[in-house]
């Protein structure tokens, strides 16, 4: 499960996470309100506290939007679910391929890099896949941040607990 909080907007659209010291401080200020606690407890000289699993600001902020999700090594793992998308293997370590290879013009970005993990990424070498004798299990793609979020949420653990909240129609 997350180790941190779910912090929704005033207007219960989510934020994102943020860590149970930054939780407890704007609980303390009197900053957010507390949806659910977890079951951890956090223990101070004095007292033992529950630690907020999810919480609403008990104002509504304005959040400018980016246009994209960046590009990064991590950002294509956390797309691709840290699987390789060549023979579907989870096992550690990942790295990031170029399905069009660099060394062919092939650009770093999201329509052309791909999770895959080792063995299949020293298979595949400088070729394209189907010289190579691999195929690809998706087609690599840019993700909208709507999308990110979702697959990042559903990667924590948290999709669920806001399903069970009420606050996702996607509970997967």
């Amino acid at each position: 499960m997350h180790k941190g909080c779910i912090l929704l907007n005033g207007d219960y659209t989510v934020l994102g996470l943020i860590d149970w010291k930054k939780a407890m401080g704007l609980l303390v200020a009197e900053k957010i309100k507390v949806l659910k606690y977890s079951k951890r407890k956090i223990r101070s000289v004095g007292r033992t506290f529950l630690m907020p699993a999810v919480a609403v600001l008990v104002k509504v902020v304005r959040i400018v939007y980016r246009h994209h999700v960046p590009f990064s090594r991590r950002n294509v793992l956390i797309r691709d679910q840290f699987t390789c998308v060549y023979c579907g293997s989870r096992e550690p370590p990942i790295t990031v391929d170029h399905v069009f290879p660099r060394s062919l013009g092939g650009k770093s970005n999201f329509d052309n890099c791909v999770a895959c993990c080792r063995a299949c990424n020293t298979k595949k070498g400088a070729h394209l896949p189907r010289e190579a004798g691999m195929a690809l299990r998706h087609q690599p793609w840019q993700p909208t941040i709507s999308e990110f979020m979702r697959i990042r949420l559903r990667q924590s653990g948290v999709l669920g607990l806001l399903a069970e909240l009420g606050l996702s129609a996607d509970s997967r």
